[in-house]
């Protein structure tokens, strides 16, 4: 129970509203505020402002959700380290990621261990490039996906392969007979684009920053399936990973093709973990499941 209220009160934190809280974690709304006033009872304070845009943390909360990650992810540890006592294998597995790898590559992965663990539940969210890191110091996350920078301190990157950003356009598209394209060539044709900001890794390349900031696209979307679409439709070009297209470049519905530019085409993705909290043995094994997927990647590229 008192992991439950913890829970409640984090996912609050997270989404800044009871509401949204409750449908994430498929409970009641009025069970999820119920349990945030007996809470706030028990403490002696408020966690929350309750303002007209949303739910906004209190100095107090701020405290508390700094040690809510912690309490849970032990919670989880011990939990998955009694059932392993038991023989059964559970647990909790919470993971952040840009948003590409959402569309393809993990859920093909979270697939394959199902099958072997039906019994593990996880949380997949997507989070800004520069977010992934602080998601995992903070304990919110055990596992992120971004492009390699300097680990920050409490991470490490677990494994890694090349991950260039390129062109990805219709098969049909005029460049897509070239092996490799200009920036001048790209902006020749309209461009469809993903809405916020580069990757931290891409300053690597002042030249693809400048090239981006230039440009005037036909459609700007959040939304990586409806950009997919206009690109599968021949919209516009746009620019990613092959990470986030792997089906549509099998099935030879878009195409990819390198930039010529050197330090884009030297881009790595990485896996981050924490390196000063001990995981659930649950989690361990997914850590080795993806860094096993990404290797299997890496040499088919």
């Amino acid at each position: 129970m008192h992991a439950a209220v913890l829970r409640y009160f984090q996912e609050v934190a997270r989404r800044g509203s009871v509401r949204r809280a409750a449908g994430v974690l498929n409970v009641a709304s009025s069970a999820v505020n119920r349990q945030l006033l007996k809470l706030e009872g028990e403490l002696g304070v408020p966690l929350f402002d309750r303002l007209p845009g949303g739910m906004r943390l209190t100095r107090a909360g701020e405290l508390l959700l700094r040690h809510v990650g912690d309490t849970l992810h032990d919670f989880e540890r011990v939990h998955a380290d009694i059932d392993d006592l038991r023989g059964i294998k559970t647990g909790h597995v919470t993971i952040v990621a840009v948003d590409s790898l959402l569309v393809d590559f993990l859920p093909r992965a979270l697939e394959e261990f199902r099958a072997e663990f039906p019994a593990v539940t996880y949380s997949v969210l997507a989070v800004a490039p520069a977010a992934v890191s602080g998601e995992i110091v903070a304990g919110r996350a055990d596992i992120g996906f971004s492009f390699l920078a300097r680990p920050e301190p409490g991470t490490q990157y677990f494994a890694a392969i090349a991950a260039p950003i390129g062109a990805i356009m219709a098969a049909d598209h005029p460049l897509a007979q070239r092996k490799r394209i200009t920036f001048d060539e790209c902006r020749r044709f309209p461009i469809v684009l993903q809405e916020g900001p580069l990757p931290r890794a891409s300053e690597i390349d002042p030249d693809y920053a400048a090239f981006r900031e230039s440009l005037a696209p036909k459609l700007v979307s959040n939304s990586i399936s409806l950009l997919k679409q206009a690109i599968r439709q021949g919209m516009g070009l746009s620019f990613f990973t092959r990470l986030g297209f792997m089906h549509e470049i099998a099935e030879g519905e878009v195409v990819w093709r390198a930039l010529a530019s050197r330090p884009i085409n030297t881009l790595k993705l990485g896996m981050v973990t924490p390196t000063e909290r001990r995981l659930p043995p649950v989690t361990t094994m997914m850590i080795d499941h993806l860094a096993k997927r990404l290797r299997e990647i890496d040499d088919a590229a």
